[in-house]
């Protein structure tokens, strides 16, 4: 995924994880949903469409791309028309698996920090899955949580770092660090949300 796109990315997330803990509105989250997915779903037709069988790890790039960029879409418009969120867990949980084979990719390719950001996503598809299919708040908590943490950690500074070419550079394990660090207060923050006599976050 090229810097300019994860940038994006990870406003998106920010923006989608506020929702899901209640300090943004969700319609008025449509617009930057609508205008990213849509950046994203071109970038990876673009991707693909030249690429056709020829080249393996283009094709799995405009995978990448269209995993995020339909996620947005679909937000946008399961907001517009008042739809349940049960649709877009079920294909979340689908690009959980996905995702998963997009950190193999990566890691047997020689790019072990993209496998890292990838098997990161894994889990915040897998979490938006059961914030959309399971029942309690705990999993908005938990999914509104890990997207704002992601939208740092996995998005807006490495796309950064990859802009000032210092990416590379980056310790392998400060970027498995930070991922480990979100899930697990993620998960802290979602147990504590359903504690008798404790304000949930998506109500505070």
């Amino acid at each position: 995924m090229s810097s300019l796109a994860l940038l994006f990315v990870g406003a998106v997330l920010l923006v989608n994880g506020l929702v899901l803990l209640g300090r943004v509105d969700a319609r008025a989250a449509v617009p930057i949903n609508l205008i990213t997915g849509a950046g994203l779903v071109t970038a990876a037709l673009l991707i693909a469409i030249p690429a056709g069988g020829s080249d393996r790890l283009d094709l799995f790039g405009a995978v990448g791309y269209g995993l995020f960029g339909v996620t947005y879409l679909t937000v946008a418009g399961g907001t517009l028309l008042r739809a349940d969120g049960r649709a877009l867990g079920w294909y979340c949980a689908w690009a959980s698996a996905t995702a998963v084979v997009l950190a193999a990719i990566n890691l047997t390719s020689g790019d072990a920090r993209m496998a890292w950001l990838w098997s990161a996503w894994a889990v915040l598809f897998f979490v938006f899955f059961l914030s959309g299919c399971a029942v309690g708040p705990r999993w908005d908590v938990a999914a509104g949580v890990l997207a704002i943490s992601q939208s740092v950690t996995t998005a807006t500074v490495p796309s950064l770092l990859m802009i000032d070419g210092a990416w590379t550079t980056v310790p392998l394990g400060w970027v498995a660090a930070a991922q480990v660090v979100g899930v697990v207060l993620a998960a802290a923050l979602a147990v504590r949300a359903t504690v008798p006599g404790r304000v949930s976050l998506a109500t505070a």
